[in-house]
């Protein structure tokens, strides 16, 4: 709480911040400052240290190798670059999930514009992995390269069965991209799940907006999204072939980067799981409670442990759900009210007119606010 504000929008950013967090940043202004990786006097060597240690810890964290971890500004970013860079070199038919977020579906229709691929999209049946894999292995065309899926819906929290998919596009021999801004410091993902896994760094990860991650599987080949600066190679016109230095192009956002490392280390230090089991007990404290709220539609199918992250999304009748949000607002609650950026889903779910709105409560959630907030719920519905 905040001066009397209940923040359950972890699924847009984590809020408050540990306090490793907040120092890190400090540091990386106050102790660091130099540009890292670009330069061989002290101050930049220093900080080329840190972002080492940075890729370290994500390394450990995603089982991978540390070069091959990209920092980026956001997940967005990251999607951005994995799909036009794998599509850019493959071409063919790209497919992305219908419970995806607007950062895949709107690079992947960008594509689609200029040529450059085509692209389908295969619905989820949230509950039902191996009708929603029976219709992704529908839809796979001969000239597939690509796979795009989120691994839990921003919207709902349902976790897909990316495994299963990853094992098809493995013996497919396809590129398969996890999209984990929702997953990562929740559930275990790691490079078995993925040949490319893209994240934020600001939300289970703990760190600050403006941060986030690509992690390669060794030896796969990328276009580039960008160009420029990379502090190696300075005379040749083309960029360097050496991962993570052909991704990087220009200064790097070393404040978020040493943040990100303080809240990997952060999420190590309080265990994952222990982080998982006490956000669903809120969560599932909330989704039991709107169950019982007349005039009120839960839009998860469900809320089981490991079929879904801490996100519950509901209606009230036909209400417009920014309007309910902006009523739970007036009341100290801050949720999200909307279509979360994900295009698709709501045609899934029944949610195009109203949209959703979405609790996604963090780690410092308690019962006596799940429940002060289930009565301001029910005062609203029963109000009409």
């Amino acid at each position: 709480m905040n001066g009397g504000i209940v923040y359950f929008d972890q699924a847009a950013t984590s809020y408050p911040k540990p306090p490793a967090v907040v120092r890190a940043v400090n540091q990386a202004l106050i102790q660091f400052g130099g540009n890292p990786g670009h330069g061989g006097h002290q101050m930049a060597m220093r900080a080329a240290g840190q972002v080492y240690r940075t890729r370290e810890e994500a390394a450990r964290f995603f089982g991978a190798e540390p070069e091959n971890v990209v920092f980026t500004a956001s997940c967005t970013h990251a999607l951005n670059m994995a799909l036009k860079g794998i599509m850019s070199v493959k071409g063919g038919h790209l497919l992305a999930s219908m419970y995806d977020h607007n950062a895949s579906l709107r690079p992947a229709a960008a594509l689609a514009l200029k040529g450059v691929c085509t692209v389908g999209f295969f619905p989820v049946y949230e509950g039902e992995p191996q009708r929603t894999l029976a219709a992704f292995r529908g839809m796979l065309q001969p000239d597939t390269r690509c796979v795009v899926c989120t691994h839990a819906s921003n919207v709902t929290g349902a976790v897909l069965p990316i495994r299963e998919i990853y094992e098809i596009c493995q013996r497919e021999g396809i590129v398969f991209i996890l999209d984990a801004a929702q997953t990562a410091g929740v559930l275990p993902v790691s490079l078995r799940d993925a040949d490319i896994i893209c994240t934020a760094g600001h939300k289970g990860l703990l760190g600050i907006q403006g941060s986030g991650m690509m992690i390669l599987r060794p030896g796969l080949r990328l276009g580039t999204l960008m160009e420029g600066g990379t502090g190696i190679r300075s005379l040749e016109r083309d960029m360097p072939e050496d991962s993570p230095e052909r991704f990087e192009a220009g200064t790097l956002g070393f404040p978020g980067i040493m943040a990100l490392g303080a809240g990997m280390r952060e999420v190590r230090r309080m265990g994952r799981e222990r982080i998982y089991a006490s956000e669903m007990a809120m969560a599932g404290r909330f989704y039991r409670g709107l169950c019982a709220i007349p005039g009120v539609r839960v839009v998860n199918r469900g809320f089981k442990m490991g079929d879904y992250v801490p996100v519950v999304s509901f209606c009230i009748g036909d209400r417009d759900g920014g309007s309910i949000s902006e009523q739970l607002s007036a009341y100290g609650f801050m949720l999200r009210g909307g279509y979360h950026c994900a295009g698709m889903i709501h045609d899934l779910v029944g949610t195009r007119k109203t949209g959703t709105v979405r609790f996604a409560c963090g780690r410092g959630a308690t019962p006596a606010q799940v429940d002060a907030l289930l009565k301001v719920v029910k005062k609203i519905a029963a109000d009409g």
